[in-house]
């Protein structure tokens, strides 16, 4: 039996330190947003929060707590905030008046506009020098990571 290969080593050094690596963009990330967000008086979560009911046009809370890295009464104290702001609407549904629909406001279409545009100054300046191949590979690598993730969870 020959020994390990070289490439084989360099790959297991480097899951070795995924959790450093993601760890560290996650700070930058998170700081950023972070930085952006009290401009606003919002915090990171709000943030996320917003951009995902931007992306979603109208969800539960239920739907965001899957979504967002906190439990489901975090998103509740988060959502009555942002409703107390002006930024994020209730409606009930008639067909089940139980179940609480949420979506941003014209305030909070508008709030969250100038965050995500303020946003994608930052994440330009961060990928600053990395071509469109270098992206998608990243984006790529991302994307198996998660799927592998989800796959586990399954299971």
């Amino acid at each position: 039996m020959t020994g390990p290969r070289r490439g084989s080593r360099r790959q297991a050094e480097a899951q070795l330190d995924l959790g450093r690596y993601v760890s560290r963009l996650e700070n930058v990330v998170y700081k950023g947003i972070s930085e952006r967000a009290t401009h606003f008086d919002l915090s990171p979560l709000d943030v996320y929060l917003l951009m995902t009911c931007m992306e979603m046009k109208e969800c539960t809370a239920t739907q965001l707590a899957l979504l967002l890295p906190v439990d489901a009464s975090r998103i509740s104290r988060l959502v009555t905030g942002l409703v107390d702001m002006g930024l994020l609407r209730r409606r009930r549904l008639r067909n089940d008046r139980r179940v609480v629909m949420l979506r941003l406001s014209p305030k909070g279409e508008e709030t969250t506009s100038q965050v995500t545009e303020q946003m994608q100054t930052y994440y330009s300046k961060l990928t600053e020098g990395m071509n469109e191949r270098e992206m998608r590979a990243f984006e790529a690598t991302a994307m198996r990571i998660i799927a592998n993730y989800e796959a586990m969870q399954e299971s």
